[in-house]
């Protein structure tokens, strides 16, 4: 995108205002009559290509929706295999942030509570002194997201947007899954937009063994982000991530690229 510039490290960055995580767009995209029209548009204004992805002409998608979260074609995002690498979920913009020992997250001037987030759930005093790591998702990517890790599923459940709250993507519609996973162990990781109806999970049975790197879901509307939560001493993000952050600064990642390191190795 044109406002990447170059920051610490390797990766290009943006300037952020960390305190918003606004979604831009909440509304799910149907076909219709001018979805063609729609896709060239934004296509246009957001300089996507479709050359990683699959299909890569414009013409086969049937709506709107199907062509935010078009998916990438093999090959085009290698996974990063090592044992103890955390790979990022999705393509975007990440920053990091440590919990601090009361559950909340210091994002620019705000401070967003974990146990909020989660819904109110107990679990969420397990974060408490860990890490959170926030990815906005470009309205030009692809609104797809894998599983950081080998691992099983725990609990999954969907929250609606909170009402009279810090207008934030935070506390937006969400769906959140506790997942035991081989090298982090106890983490979650949440997914949320505008919209109740925006998240789709490809698999939502708890329990549900999965390896590094499959898909777990897609979005349907734009404005989308995630949150991992780790506990304490669990994971530690890329050094060129957490000196981006302190300058106000995003990091572009991409889907399955490493963005952290496991501690505690299992």
């Amino acid at each position: 995108m044109s406002d990447e510039v170059k920051g610490y490290g390797w990766r290009p960055v943006v300037k952020a205002d960390l305190g918003s995580y606004r979604p831009q767009s909440a509304k799910v995209m149907k076909g219709g009559l001018f979805v063609r029209a729609e896709i060239k548009s934004h296509m246009e204004k957001y300089g996507v290509t479709l050359s990683d992805c699959q299909p890569s002409d414009a013409a086969a998608y049937e709506s709107f929706a199907d062509y935010l979260s078009r998916a990438f074609a093999e090959g085009a995002r290698p996974v990063d295999m090592a044992p103890n690498s955390l790979i990022a979920p999705c393509d975007g913009y990440i920053t990091a942030h440590f919990i601090n020992s009361m559950g909340l997250i210091p994002v620019g001037n705000h401070m967003y509570s974990v146990r909020k987030l989660l819904g109110g759930d107990s679990r969420a005093r397990d974060f408490h002194e860990g890490m959170a790591l926030i990815l906005r998702l470009g309205e030009g990517d692809p609104h797809r997201f894998v599983y950081p890790d080998d691992g099983a599923c725990g609990d999954r459940f969907t929250l609606a947007a909170e009402k009279n709250m810090e207008d934030s993507m935070f506390f937006n519609a969400r769906s959140c899954t506790f997942m035991d996973t081989k090298h982090f162990f106890g983490m979650a990781q949440v997914e949320t937009c505008g919209n109740a109806k925006g998240v789709e999970q490809f698999a939502g049975d708890d329990s549900l063994v999965f390896a590094k790197g499959q898909e777990k879901g897609r979005f349907l509307c734009g404005g989308a982000g995630i949150l991992m939560l780790f506990k304490k001493g669990m994971m530690f993000p890329d050094d060129e991530i957490m000196v981006n952050t302190r300058e106000g600064l995003e990091t572009r990642v991409h889907q399955g690229e490493k963005i952290g390191i496991a501690i505690a190795m299992g």
